[in-house]
């Protein structure tokens, strides 16, 4: 058993812990810490520090929930207002069934089961739907990204084991391919991307990688080492990476959406100016060839410079020499 939890990791197993206590009428302590892998000081601490003062307004006993451990048994008693029946609104219903679209969009409800464990959320949102009648239709479709079909699933397998797997993978910054044994952590969507998030054995830090631009996947069957800090995006910059001072013009504002940016001015003639992190010359060398005369290099931080724009250009005009 892991001897701390991060947040994130205390949350998840608190709110399944709190219903599960309910349901049996109360529960042994060891028991509790064996079933949730919690550990003990953590889930004595989380219930006398943090549910013991769950509430709602106005706040008096009647209108918080209960928590007593005594002799190493927990008891749970939900407070009046929590017996109530839930009652959605049009727009929570409509963005609880986007969500739940989203999750069989994303195959994050099919399992080895395949569509049988998917079923039980279908027939969840039929009903969902059938309920909202014209709310529904303020649904809306959720795209998560593509991801080849033989890199995902295993990713996830090797999530949930939580075992080391070996990766090939295209570094498109550096435009180089290695191979990395990396501790899987996390994986999501992000702007119509999938990624993994994961602790490198070859850089010795946790990085983030493109789910489509994995080659191949292998199981080490080797269990993973480290834990996901509370960082999430799909990148973090360094506080050593070098900046870079662009001037855009307006048709280039897409530049803002699509990546991070630590600042973004407008100057007198609307065109703007960003200051961003550049982790590998080469992606800011393809980007600025992307944008062409719709951007400039305002500044950089060495060891970059402002000639490796024109530098990336003599270079491709080499390969059609």
């Amino acid at each position: 058993m892991n001897p701390r939890l991060t947040a994130s990791e205390r949350m998840i197993r608190l709110l399944a812990v709190i219903p599960w206590v309910v349901e049996q009428q109360g529960a042994p302590l060891d028991e509790i810490v064996a079933r949730f892998d919690y550990p003990r000081s953590q889930l004595v601490e989380d219930l006398t520090g943090v549910v013991f003062f769950v509430g709602v307004h106005p706040f008096t006993p009647d209108s918080m929930i209960e928590v007593d451990i005594s002799d190493d048994e927990v008891q749970i008693r939900y407070a009046d207002w929590f017996s109530r029946p839930l009652r959605l609104t049009p727009g929570e219903g409509a963005r609880l069934l986007t969500a739940g679209h989203s999750l069989i969009g994303g195959d994050f409800a099919t399992g080895d089961e395949g569509d049988e464990a998917a079923s039980p959320l279908l027939r969840a949102l039929t009903k969902l739907g059938m309920a909202l009648g014209e709310a529904a239709d303020q649904a809306v479709e959720v795209r998560l990204g593509h991801a080849p079909t033989e890199t995902l699933p295993p990713l996830r397998s090797a999530l949930n084991r939580g075992e080391q797997i070996d990766i090939e993978y295209y570094t498109y910054g550096r435009d180089e391919l290695t191979r990395r044994i990396v501790e899987p952590l996390r994986i999501f969507s992000d702007n119509g991307n999938w990624y993994l998030h994961a602790w490198c054995h070859r850089a010795t830090d946790e990085r983030i990688f493109r789910v489509d631009r994995i080659r191949s996947v292998r199981l080490t069957g080797e269990s993973v080492e480290h834990q996901a800090s509370d960082s999430g995006g799909s990148f973090t910059p360094h506080g050593d990476d070098p900046r870079v001072r662009l001037r855009l013009h307006p048709d280039a504002a897409w530049v803002t959406e699509q990546y991070p940016t630590e600042s973004v001015e407008t100057d007198s003639q609307g065109r703007f100016v960003v200051t961003m992190a550049v982790s590998a010359a080469g992606w800011l060398e393809r980007l600025m060839l992307r944008l062409g005369p719709k951007g400039e290099i305002v500044s950089v931080d060495p060891p970059l410079s402002a000639g490796l724009v024109s530098n990336a250009a003599n270079r491709v005009l080499e390969r059609y020499r």
